[in-house]
């Protein structure tokens, strides 16, 4: 009995999307609320997710547009958060858990500055200029004796 070969599973090649801002905003309010471009782009008349990345790339307040709303949706992770929080109770602790730990890294990688592990501390001087250094030498004259020593 001969072998069938193995039909392998050819995905489908999406028709190209021109850019349009209307397109783009509609992608964006979803970025903003929480969803990931890879389920954006999976729509219908979407473009895909190489061609949303070449509009962002190609024009800068794009790119601003872009990584502000995803600063956004972290917003809406923090909610996620609270409302598991406030819903936790012994029978479903571990599962919560596991939850808010996924809910708050993907929030520290959106917007990594307000929901990060990381901290830093910047110093400023004044009005936000750099820190001026103030050093004071003092000089102490000799006597008038040729001993040296104080």
């Amino acid at each position: 009995m001969a072998k069938r070969p193995i039909k392998k599973k050819v995905p489908a090649v999406k028709a190209h999307v021109h850019f349009s801002q209307a397109l783009f905003d509609e992608m964006l309010v979803e970025v903003m609320e929480g969803r990931t471009i890879r389920e954006i782009c999976s729509g219908p008349k979407r473009p895909a997710m190489k061609t949303f990345y070449e509009w962002v790339a190609k024009d800068a307040e794009r790119g601003k547009q872009y990584a502000r709303a995803r600063d956004i949706s972290s917003d809406g992770f923090e909610a996620d958060i609270l409302s598991l929080a406030r819903s936790t109770n012994p029978d479903n602790a571990t599962a919560n858990k596991a939850a808010f730990e996924m809910l708050r890294w993907v929030a520290s990688k959106r917007a990594p500055r307000r929901y990060g592990d990381k901290q830093t501390l910047e110093h400023t001087g004044e009005g936000g200029g750099p820190v001026q250094e103030i050093r004071r030498i003092i000089v102490r004259p000799e006597h008038g004796s040729e001993q040296s020593g104080p």
